[in-house]
């Protein structure tokens, strides 16, 4: 006959528990690249088509040379510091650094919507250049990695702004925030 283990683990006094490391201030740096990532991918995937009109709703925010505009900026900002009691000082700080991260990705924009036309007279071409296909990828991938190291950069360097208990309750903020989403 086979023993089976117990279906609850013993909790014996005698057995160590390990201590649980302190993984906040990694997964708030994690979660915020993420999150800016995907709000940069985001931007870069829908500024053209925006940009050529969109819809109405849309339309007024479409002017002017940024893909992110100061206003949803300090918008982000002015939450940020709520959540985590920032100082009037902090705030225009972590402004500065979202200002300049967005004006050097915006830079990036260009380039890719360069390399996205030539992709598509590529593929209309009456015979398709695989080669030249897969150097435009190559190129799309090192833009993006430009683009993510910017953007980590940025985060770091907000994170360098707040202090060890304001990030700390922005990495709790951050989780319940999580949990909510995933339900």
């Amino acid at each position: 006959m086979t023993d089976f283990p117990p279906p609850f683990p013993s909790s014996s006094p005698s057995a160590p528990q390990p201590a649980p490391k302190p993984r906040r201030l990694r997964r708030f740096v994690f979660a915020s690249a993420l999150l800016v990532t995907g709000g940069v991918i985001g931007a870069v995937v829908a500024g053209p088509v925006l940009g050529q009109g969109g819809p109405p709703w849309a339309r007024h925010h479409m002017g002017g040379d940024r893909m992110f505009f100061p206003g949803p900026i300090e918008r982000g900002v002015e939450r940020l510091g709520w959540a985590t009691d920032a100082s009037t000082e902090q705030k225009q700080k972590i402004n500065a650094i979202a200002q300049k991260a967005a004006d050097d990705i915006f830079a990036l924009r260009a380039k890719h919507l360069e390399a996205r036309k030539q992709i598509i007279d590529t593929l209309a071409a009456p015979t398709v250049d695989r080669a030249k296909l897969e150097t435009l990828r190559a190129d799309q991938m090192k833009l993006a990695e430009t683009a993510t190291k910017r953007i980590t950069d940025a985060v770091a360097d907000i994170a360098d702004v707040l202090t060890p208990a304001q990030r700390a309750e922005l990495g709790q903020r951050v989780e319940r925030w999580q949990r909510w989403f995933r339900g």
